[in-house]
């Protein structure tokens, strides 16, 4: 089968796929036990009865017991909803069907990433391997903004690597980082961050980093594309609602003591292992190969992505497996450690880096055990990942959401 052909029966797969959940979750009038999601379905349903120049002032409409304008997070994952339910689809199903395809462009941006470091395989056989993670299970209907928020952060990275030689490639990389920004606020300064530790890994040389001007350039301004877009988001609400929309949200999601500065000494250790545990369990089985890479890269002195390697199976993976595997651990630990700065804790702030590490010690799983390649090589037709997800989908819609998600140390 020629690469063309392929994409173009993925394609065709996963539309249907897509097609059938969409309806499914329309006609079984689907609705979830997770509160957020509950409250975010209900939100876009009734901001869809508004006029649209009203769209940038959602309100809790008694939700929750509250009345207010709803401030916690900026509009985005309410636009599309509202919208699809405006054209006709039942209104408290809208953001579940929505969310489908977040999860979709989700899935194949990975396997897009992964080409660029990894055998062709290889990279479409994360589509369905990453679907058996515990969090994809957690995750699989629902109405949050966590796919979402990958999406965005997903197509900032692809378009990253893009750019190193085609800077048109920049519009991708601020798509991203504004889709994050409008549906996730403050949580967009993760972008940056994790497309720049991509371009370190892609350089294979210290001065190779640097040659990259263009996408650099790019991911320097976004600290300026938010402020304007800041700027011109209050500007907007003020003029809806004769209030700041900047002003609630920064004493809710930035308050002054946002940092664990003034905490007792160990409430960052505390919270960086309380994480690292969230990653092995919701990455699993697939983070314990990735620490296992991770292990072996230290004792070998391999710090850098261009640094040689003498750990034994480690000299054996080609030099762009080893960037993108190195782009894993290091995003993964610089994200980690961002959010251990802070007080609180959730085991959705780091839904980005249970897919990253995910797909790493996948890969890593795949090279390493011959049993996974040959279910691979097997599995490797372009209607399977698709299958999966039809298949997974069903079991979740049927059982509505009572299965039981293991989970611990929950404080």
């Amino acid at each position: 089968m020629t690469n063309g052909s392929r994409v173009r029966a993925a394609v065709l797969a996963w539309t249907g796929a897509v097609v059938v959940s969409v309806v499914l979750v329309a006609l079984t009038q689907y609705t979830t036990r997770d509160p957020d999601s509950r409250l975010y379905a209900s939100i876009s349903a009734r901001l869809s009865q508004q006029p649209i120049n009203r769209w940038i002032a959602p309100e809790w409409w008694g939700l929750w017991n509250h009345d207010a304008l709803y401030c916690e997070h900026p509009v985005g994952i309410f636009l599309a909803p509202a919208a699809l339910a405006r054209a006709g689809f039942p209104a408290e199903q809208a953001a579940y069907a929505v969310n489908v395809l977040y999860q979709a462009a989700s899935l194949a941006l990975v396997v897009l990433i992964a080409r660029v470091v990894v055998e062709p395989e290889e990279a479409r056989a994360l589509a369905w391997l990453l679907q058996l993670l515990p969090i994809a299970f957690v995750f699989r209907i629902r109405a949050n903004h966590e796919y979402a928020l990958l999406a965005g952060l997903l197509l900032a990275v692809y378009s990253t690597e893009r750019a190193r030689s085609r800077p048109v490639w920049t519009l991708g990389m601020m798509a991203g980082f504004c889709g994050v920004l409008l549906v996730k606020g403050v949580f967009a300064l993760s972008v940056p961050v994790t497309c720049a530790v991509w371009l370190v890994a892609r350089a294979g040389q210290r001065k190779g980093a640097r040659a990259t001007w263009p996408a650099w350039a790019a991911i320097g301004l976004m600290p300026l594309v938010a402020a304007l877009g800041a700027w011109g988001y209050d500007a907007a609400y003020l003029r809806v609602t004769g209030r700041s929309f900047l002003a609630v949200y920064r004493s809710r999601q930035v308050p002054p003591d946002a940092l664990a500065l003034t905490a007792p000494w160990w409430t960052v250790p505390y919270t960086t292992v309380w994480y690292l545990g969230r990653i092995v369990w919701y990455a699993f089985p697939w983070s314990l190969s990735a620490g296992w890479m991770a292990w072996r890269a230290a004792k070998s002195g391999a710090a850098w992505p261009w640094a040689r390697r003498s750990g034994g199976a480690l000299d054996r993976i080609a030099s762009p497996t080893w960037q993108g595997a190195w782009f894993a651990v290091v995003a993964s630990l610089v994200l980690t450690a961002g959010f251990s700065l802070a007080e609180r804790k959730a085991d959705r702030y780091l839904f980005p880096v249970y897919f990253i590490i995910g797909a790493a010690g996948a890969m890593v799983a795949v090279r390493r055990f011959a049993w996974l390649r040959r279910l691979v090589e097997r599995l490797d037709r372009p209607w399977v990942p698709a299958l999966f997800y039809l298949a997974l989908f069903l079991a979740a819609l049927l059982t509505a959401g009572k299965l039981p998600s293991i989970t611990f140390w929950r404080s």
